[in-house]
């Protein structure tokens, strides 16, 4: 029943987006903002009921909710719109168009790029149909909190192993929980494959508002889509790819403001701000660039400055919606003092992450050593160096950066977190596989543009695309800039240099207001669709080939990818104990123990933490019939079965536990 009742909802919110929508791109793009607008409130008043478990809960609310919003839609708009078909129809024509008016370099730049998207697109869909979710911090926080919330049937705060169960914000669950109600356990992911694709439409639709250069946001969209860093998280359960959605979605809405200040744009310029900064606090960290782009606005349009007051009415509202039921408020509570640390994370969390127990002299250095740092990680040939002739290549092209960052001592053991900078990226550890940057976008493409447009202001300041360009690089570079400062270095930024695209790649749009350089963009688009390729075939975490292939292994291998020391545990505690037993939990934060797979390929146990972070053991609960413990946190007893041998080699970060399990 609740299937026919998400059917429902999908239906009513296609006929939202087709009345509004006036082309293909601002259909998937408004469709999509409606999604989020409405699950992520309705994700909070759920939990307020009990009903976060509820399939059916969700489904009559959404339907509801949605049937409420498209009468009023048809009420305050002009019919019906146009017709889905007819857009398609429309923009197929116009790519038509733009194709017979190729040269013959511009053909092959977009057959490479189309082509190779293609490919990446298969291989994505794929895995996102045939494997389960298995990034580190799902199995230990992130897909967590959602079982737990499904299990206990609301959001409250649990007392949890791992600090980011409590402190991370509900919104973005809110979204995986809706997406597992509808497909199951690989339904997790929907909300992270949508937004890379929203990510990908607003990167191509920015182009467009600055540009109005159809090719040239063609081929921005492209690249975005073939970027490493976006094609890597398309298919993970990690945050970032959802926040640089977010982001686009405010940047594209912030201009359509600027162009046209509409009640409309306003509005869905609200809307997208709010849900942004729901989702996670490091938008505090985008934040003062997105400020230099609405203080550029209010300088220029007149239309704008009437309406900053309103505006700022109808965002407080927007804010009061979708971040104060949030967790932010409880976050602070629970440390007790307000600080930007504290809306994210406890204060032992924020020593090793963050830097607000530095000095002055040693916050410096951090900065100074995180902008070379990060400088050298963008100096990659990402993709490309995941396979053994790749790596050789890289070896070669990183010979004149090394010589030139080895000046600085940036391998020093001194600011950072989970592993230290090395020049060449771990061998080990492989971070870079999982978390790549750019690849040869950064360099090759983005650093070329940023002079041209330096050098074009030199001779026409007036030019209203120089002068937007001018505030997309200095809003670039203040995120990095803010980025490099907030922490110490930490290997897999990669994923939060994701946000920094939204800046730079529709800039790349220039290109195609030239007449040269075209065969120079065939060069770059062959690299391009290899490093695309290479990053999804070669990756750590669904590895394609091989004998630890994806396809080969079932869901507990596949979870325990990336501990494997750990999975014999999880096979035994599967053997052992039943479906729907209730199991009391004592596992070791330090180690960061695996959660999520003891649940089971059902989610009908009911798992009770009892180690709560940084704090002591409690007492084991009265109805858990089990007990699964790591090595360290309760002592063993005679008549526990130890599950696995515990930690052998030195192929994760920390140590793997060993496990035992008690019948109680």
């Amino acid at each position: 029943m609740s299937l026919v009742f998400f059917a429902l909802f999908f239906f009513l919110l296609h006929k939202i987006g087709v009345a509004l929508a006036k082309s293909v791109s601002s259909y998937f793009l408004l469709t999509f903002l409606g999604l989020v607008g409405i699950c992520i409130p309705l994700g909070y008043v759920l939990s307020f009921f009990g009903q976060t478990g509820s399939a059916i809960s969700w489904s009559i609310s959404l339907s509801l909710i949605c049937g409420v919003l498209y009468f009023l839609t048809l009420r305050f708009t002009e019919g019906e719109g146009i017709r889905l078909r007819t857009l398609f129809r429309e923009s197929t024509a116009e790519k038509k168009q733009i194709w017979f008016e190729f040269k013959l370099a511009e053909k092959l730049i977009f057959v490479i790029l189309a082509g190779g998207l293609i490919v990446c697109t298969f291989i994505n869909v794929y895995v996102l149909f045939v494997t389960f979710p298995n990034e580190w911090d799902s199995m230990t926080g992130h897909l967590v909190k959602c079982a737990y919330y499904i299990q206990n049937g609301n959001m409250d705060r649990l007392s949890g192993t791992t600090w980011s169960i409590d402190f991370y914000p509900n919104s973005l669950p809110s979204l995986q929980i809706l997406g597992f109600h509808i497909f199951g356990e690989k339904g997790f992911k929907l909300i992270h494959f949508l937004s890379y694709w929203v990510f990908v439409i607003t990167s191509y639709s920015i182009a467009q508002e600055i540009f109005s250069n159809r090719r040239g946001a063609i081929f921005v969209g492209l690249i975005s889509a073939l970027l490493p860093s976006a094609l890597i998280q398309a298919v993970t359960t990690e945050t970032d790819i959802v926040q640089s959605a977010y982001l686009g979605l405010v940047v594209l809405y912030l201009l359509k403001v600027y162009k046209n200040a509409s009640w409309k744009n306003v509005s869905l310029f609200v809307l997208s701000s709010s849900i942004w900064v729901s989702h996670k606090v490091t938008f505090l960290l985008i934040g003062p660039p997105v400020a230099i782009l609405v203080i550029f606005m209010i300088w220029k349009s007149g239309e704008v400055r009437k309406k900053i007051l309103k505006t700022i009415a109808l965002l407080f509202l927007g804010l009061f919606i979708y971040v104060l039921p949030n967790g932010y408020i409880a976050n602070v509570k629970e440390v007790g003092e307000f600080s930007l640390g504290a809306l994210s994370a406890p204060a032992e969390v924020m020593k090793w992450h963050g830097i607000e127990g530095y000095s002055g002299v040693e916050k410096l250095k951090n900065f100074q050593f995180n902008v070379l740092r990060y400088s050298s990680d963008f100096l990659q040939l990402d993709g490309i160096r995941n396979t053994q002739l790749g790596s050789e290549v890289n070896n070669v092209f990183r010979y004149l950066p090394n010589r030139f960052f080895d000046k600085f001592g940036l391998e020093r053991g001194v600011y950072w977190v989970v592993y230290p900078f090395e020049m060449m990226g771990n061998e080990t550890m492989h971070f870079y596989k999982e978390r790549p940057f750019w690849g040869i976008v950064s360099f090759l493409l983005v650093v070329p543009i940023l002079f041209f447009v330096l050098m074009r202001a030199v001779k026409d300041r007036t030019s209203e695309k120089v002068q937007l360009s001018l505030i997309f690089i200095i809003a670039g570079l203040l995120h990095f800039l803010s980025l490099c400062f907030s922490a110490p270095y930490d290997p897999i930024k990669g994923r939060y240099f994701m946000n920094m695209v939204v800046w730079f790649i529709p800039l790349l749009a220039w290109f195609f207001e030239l007449g040269k350089g075209k065969v120079y963009l065939v060069f770059c688009s062959l690299i391009i669709v290899i490093s695309g390729v290479l990053t999804l075939t070669h990756r750590g975490l669904y590895p394609l080939t091989g004998e630890r292939s994806i396809f080969k292994q079932d869901r507990i291998a596949q979870l325990t990818q990336t501990r494997p020391e750990s999975t014999e545990a999880y096979y035994a505690f599967e053997k052992l104990v039943p479906e729907d037993a209730v199991v009391a939990l004592g596992t070791q934060q330090e180690h960061e123990d695996y959660v999520y797979p003891l649940w089971g390929a059902n989610f009908k146990r009911t798992l009770i933490p009892i180690h709560p972070f940084r704090a002591p053991v409690k007492p084991i609960p009265k109805e858990a019939e089990y007990l699964f413990y790591s090595e360290g946190v309760i002592p063993f007893k005679e008549g526990d079965v130890k599950l696995n041998e515990g930690d052998q080699t030195p192929d994760t970060p920390v140590i793997e536990s060993t496990f035992y399990l008690r019948k109680l």
